[in-house]
């Protein structure tokens, strides 16, 4: 065999053993940053993890995390973040993913079973400041709720009180302002309905 094939070999075998260790290491990761992390999560470089007084994130089992460029054509190098305040709850649900998007939880965001969040993308339950600015108006908050099986493209944005029902799919760059029902494509600022599917 010519060397080169025979690096190439070696090279290919080791591929497995490098992404548990790559695997493991995110779980790690996660964990000493405070997440509940299943054996089963498949996380893919070091997201960026913040969890403050009696704050819960979930990653149940095939969940994924993607933040290492190579994990996602779509990546550019940003960081997946997951920010859970004081009480709040982020929850994946089994074999739900995540590519380089932010997810912000003052109260509660749950992404379902086998929904995917495409990269770039924000969730966030909260307004973050008072609207208008420097008004007396608390700050709004409402809980996030993707259901199962649902697509968000690359680039959308999903902002507090939203409902997002099973099997639908949100376009790239849409701005999620209502709720949107099961098994449609949605899409545009503010995203509407375009066709059942």
């Amino acid at each position: 065999m010519p060397p080169l094939l025979y690096l190439h070999t070696i090279i290919d075998a080791m591929k497995p053993l490098v992404l548990l260790l790559i695997r493991s290491i995110g779980r790690y990761w996660c964990k000493i940053h405070g997440a509940e992390v299943a054996q089963s999560a498949l996380i893919h470089g070091l997201p960026r993890i913040a969890r403050k007084s009696g704050a819960r994130i979930i990653l149940e089992h095939g969940s994924t995390l993607n933040t290492a460029p190579w994990s996602n054509p779509l990546n550019d190098g940003r960081l997946t973040v997951l920010f859970a305040g004081p009480g709040a709850i982020i929850h994946l649900h089994r074999n739900a993913g995540v590519s380089s998007a932010r997810i912000v939880a003052y109260q509660e965001i749950s992404i379902g079973e086998g929904s995917l969040i495409g990269a770039g993308s924000l969730i966030c339950d909260s307004d973050m400041h008072e609207v208008p600015l420097g008004s007396a108006q608390p700050i709004k908050i409402a809980p996030i709720h993707i259901g199962n099986h649902v697509f968000v493209g690359t680039n959308c944005t999903i902002l507090k009180g939203v409902t997002i029902g099973d099997g639908s799919v949100i376009g790239a760059s849409s701005v999620v302002l209502r709720d949107i029902p099961p098994g449609v494509l949605a899409a545009g600022n503010p995203a509407t309905v375009i066709r059942k599917l």
